[in-house]
């Protein structure tokens, strides 16, 4: 402060001089000083009052001061200062704001010089800065001489290279700040628009040179802050815009925002222009504008930001094609994100208004690229990126991926956050721009998100708080966040202990085998490194291995060991595990009867191709969409097969594999009543066995066959009845669903099994469309499909769509 304030003309003085008052930051810095002389607030000319709670604090601030309460609200700073002469400004009332910190950073003193003449100091801070305020003195003398009369501007007063730049105010009478971009502005970009426009392919432009400039340099940077997401979809961002397009291009005011302009009557006022570009790309300044006031200010989704940009665009500059306005808006955001994320990278203090900066790019971006990169991939990147850049930055728990940025096509992410963070984790993947649904479950240690795309892809995310397995806790949470490191992309990942252990622990805690991926991760680690792992376990848990590969296969006398020595652990007191078991209780409760399970049924003759198709679908629900799916075949089989009170259920089976449908014997109605009877008690029973062993909780059921067969194809079953009487009691039946009916050319099916005629075939199909179509009528809430089984991968991707509107 010492230092600064002598660039005013003031010194350290024992007696006499000027004391003075500050206000200060949020982490304790001084933002705004002045002598204790002053009779009014003049450091609001250095505060935006555009949202209701600043012109509040505004109001307040004036009554203060009116009142002469001063002392009351804003301490005295240590010292006193006086003037040396040296300096033939300010005068002795003035304000000092001392600068957003930063490699551009800049103090600014605001003093009347004379009655009515309010003048603006700049006092550059740094080699950066002192560059800025050069630029601007250049380009105030440029536009000086432009003579546009759609805008004021300030005048230089004074510029002494690498000192000061002086300039008057530009506040007009009855002043005030436009937060919506309106007809003052576009007179404004108008003018200045039509003085400057050159239109040229966008290779042969500066700005373009400037954006791959950037880009490239973010890329290289070794070591950063700034997030890996954001870096690589610039990149990806100006592949898909083809070098070769023609473009307009004009000067630019480059920080043109609602707070460096001010609006008196129909006329605009415009100030600070040290980030002014010469060859901006087309309406530039009316997408900042917008862009900052929204991620700044009102904090607004990137959907509506972006709408709103392109919206107002076309309606204040109707004749520029709405084509070009979109290639617009992206150079803006290419040349912003980039020259932003260079700036903070060189800034050593991050506030919080960067974080909210990165994030609405980040957003802003993926907006961008929904066409050309898949969904999933776009929310991993916003995902790790917006972890990275909390105050406690999240962890990526068991990182098996190269870059962890770019897991398995069907892996899913687990990390690691504060509590408080992980319900903020919640909301950022629900509020994500491409999100189509977002199913959250909890438990008592962390928070699931299931989330659907629009493109049609899936990520399932596990956000955790805590480490534990029950009631026992694993790892302490805060010491894996405050020891975690930093992997490839500078993804914070677990220390190796922490990340050994905790994986070891995960999969012997629940009696398996470590997988191979894991154990090749660990055996990749360096001797001395999978000799500290053992020792590890050893120290902590009293248990020895020979290695790592001895280590990975679960053996009982060990897991009660292990389980033993985690029981002695202070964390897992008696008292700690009965609270964990009563919060693993309550959320295992709450999971029981939380709906979302499934139920899809596949019916068809022989040879249609179910068993093919059930085997996809379910890889695909496991791996794709991350379900626990369940295979039945028929029926619920709560009670055994009839011939197995006789046989045995071993011996019943094997003489049901040995025999082949349709060849039973049984023609008459009392026997096949009772046989009926029997498989249709298992069917109202075994429904209730299902709901409440995999339906509510959230598995997903594929039937192979059922109840249809007992309508259409009774024999198969050795019954004989009435297709009316056994189609009537389906009302009491549980309806699935989705329901799909496989059918097949009958010589394409006869090629596959010979089990049934041509006749047969075609007469089965037939009744089973009849009977789909009936039932599709009836039962709205159910869906029954027939699907011609052709070609695997079109039947497929056809009942995918299907699952993926239900799940």
């Amino acid at each position: 402060m010492t230092t600064l304030l002598g660039r005013l003309g003031y010194a350290p003085a024992a007696t006499g001089g000027v004391q003075l008052r500050g206000c200060r930051n949020p982490d304790g810095s001084l933002r705004w000083v002045w002598p204790t002389t002053l009779r009014q607030p003049l450091f609001l000319e250095f505060y935006n009052a555009a949202s209701p709670k600043a012109r509040l604090f505004s109001s307040l601030v004036r009554i203060v001061f009116a009142c002469r309460l001063q002392g009351l609200f804003f301490k005295k700073l240590p010292g006193r200062f006086a003037a040396t002469g040296q300096q033939a400004w300010p005068t002795s009332n003035f304000a000092l704001f001392t600068g957003t910190p930063g490699p551009n950073r800049k103090a600014v003193c605001c003093y009347d010089a004379a009655p009515g003449q309010r003048v603006f100091a700049k006092l550059p801070l740094g080699a950066a800065a002192t560059e800025k305020v050069a630029a601007e003195a250049r380009y105030l003398d440029h536009l000086a001489e432009c003579g546009f009369t759609s805008f004021e501007l300030p005048r230089i007063e004074g510029y002494a290279e690498g000192s000061h730049l002086l300039q008057s105010s530009v506040k007009p009478t009855a002043a005030q700040r436009a937060a919506r971009f309106g007809a003052a502005h576009t007179r404004c970009l108008t003018e200045v628009l039509d003085a400057t426009q050159v239109r040229q392919p966008l290779v042969a432009s500066a700005c373009w040179q400037t954006i791959g400039e950037q880009i490239t340099a973010l890329e290289e940077l070794p070591e950063t802050r700034i997030p890996f997401g954001l870096r690589t979809k610039l990149r990806h961002l100006r592949e898909t815009i083809d070098p070769l397009s023609q473009a307009t291009f004009a000067f630019a005011h480059g920080d043109f925002t609602p707070w460096n302009c001010w609006l008196g009557g129909d006329k605009l006022a415009i100030y600070d222009l040290e980030m002014a570009q010469p060859e901006a790309s087309l309406l530039y300044d009316l997408f900042h504008f917008i862009t900052q006031q929204a991620l700044l200010v009102t904090r607004e989704p990137a959907a509506g930001i972006r709408e709103r940009a392109l919206g107002v665009a076309s309606k204040y500059f109707p004749s520029v094609p709405m084509a070009e306005i979109a290639l617009a808006w992206q150079l803006y955001l290419l040349h912003q994100v980039s020259t932003g994320a260079l700036l903070y990278h060189a800034q050593p203090d991050w506030h919080a208004q960067i974080g909210w900066l990165l994030n609405g790019w980040n957003a802003l971006l993926t907006r961008e690229l929904a066409t050309t990169v898949e969904h999933r991939q776009l929310a991993i990147y916003d995902l790790l990126d917006y972890v990275q850049l909390l105050p406690q930055p999240g962890v990526v728990l068991k990182p098996r991926a190269a870059n962890a940025y770019y897991p398995a096509p069907t892996s899913d992410l687990d990390l690691l956050l504060t509590q408080p963070d992980t319900l903020g984790g919640v909301q950022f993947m629900q509020s994500f721009a491409l999100v189509q649904s977002a199913t959250v479950r909890k438990a008592a240690h962390m928070v699931s998100v299931d989330c659907l795309f629009q493109d049609g892809s899936l990520l399932s995310v596990d956000l955790l708080h805590a480490m534990h397995r029950k009631a026992l806790q694993l790892l302490d949470a805060p010491a894996v966040l405050a020891q975690a490191e930093r992997a490839v992309a500078g993804v914070p990942v677990p220390a190796l202990l922490h990340d050994f252990a905790y994986t070891w622990l995960f999969y012997w805690l629940n009696q398996s085998d470590l997988p191979l991926t894991h154990l090749r991760h660990f055996q990749q680690q360096s001797p001395e490194r999978q000799e500290a792992m053992l020792a590890h376990l050893a120290e902590t848990y009293g248990i020895t291995f020979s290695s790592l590969a001895c280590a990975s296969v679960w053996q009982p006398a060990k897991a009660a060991l292990l389980h033993h020595a985690l029981r002695q652990q202070p964390a897992n007191g008696r008292v700690a595990r009965k609270r964990r078991g009563l919060r693993y209780l309550l959320s295992t409760a709450a999971d029981f009867v939380r709906p979302g399970g499934l139920i899809i049924t596949f019916s068809g003759v022989d040879g249609a191709g179910k068993s093919t198709v059930i085997n996809h679908v379910k890889e695909r629900l496991e791996k794709k969409w991350r379900k626990r799916v369940v295979v039945i075949r028929h029926r619920p089989s709560v009670l055994p097969i009839l011939s197995a009170w006789k046989y045995g259920k071993e011996g019943a089976e094997a003489r049901s594999v040995q025999s082949l449908p349709r060849q039973g014997q049984n023609f008459g109605l009392g026997s096949s009543l009772v046989r009926f009877g029997y498989y249709y008690l298992d069917y109202v029973v075994g429904q209730a066995v299902i709901w409440l062993r995999h339906t509510r909780r959230g598995h997903v059921v594929l039937y192979d066959r059922y109840y249809f067969d007992f309508i259409n194809d009774g024999r198969r079953s050795n019954i004989s009845l009435p297709t009316g009487f056994t189609q009537a009691l389906y009302a009491l039946v549980n309806k699935p669903k989705l329901n799909f009916f496989l059918y097949a050319d009958p010589q394409e099916i006869l090629r596959r099994k010979q089990e049934l005629s041509a006749s047969t075939i075609t007469q089965l199909t037939q009744q089973y469309k009849s009977l789909f179509g009936a039932l599709g009528a009836r039962y709205r809430r159910s869906r029954y499909v027939p699907i011609e089984n052709q070609d695997l991968d079109t039947t497929l991707n056809l009942i995918g769509r299907y699952i993926q509107q239900e799940i």
